[in-house]
């Protein structure tokens, strides 16, 4: 499957504004998102968030975590691992059933890292 078609499913989940796939170093590998939002910016900063992460739990000797969410007020922000190189950065609305969204998102993280 193409990285169009990854986007495709991401932006099809209830809930989900826009979605980027990215390399795990940000570079961007394809985009669905809005107008007026910086591409690469937001490319590089699901990588940071993601890599922070891993680097926090390494420190604690805890595994790699599979996901990060970053909850606000009116939505947020989920980056997935999509295998050893890439990941997927989600936009998602305040009404977006995070728990399904996380088995959803799993699914095609899974079919991008094979």
């Amino acid at each position: 499957m193409q990285i169009a078609a990854h986007l495709d499913a991401c932006v099809a989940l209830d809930g989900v504004l826009g979605c980027v796939i990215v390399s795990r170093t940000g570079a961007l590998m394809g985009k669905r998102v809005e107008q007026g939002i910086s591409v690469p910016s937001f490319a590089a900063m699901g990588a940071t968030i993601l890599g922070s992460a891993e680097a926090a739990a390494g420190l604690v000797h805890l595994s790699r975590p599979s996901l990060v969410f970053v909850e606000v007020d009116d939505g947020g922000v989920i980056v997935m691992g999509a295998g050893k190189n890439a990941l997927i950065t989600v936009i998602i609305n305040k009404s977006a059933d995070i728990q399904s969204l996380k088995r959803e998102l799993a699914v095609i993280a899974g079919n991008i890292g094979e």
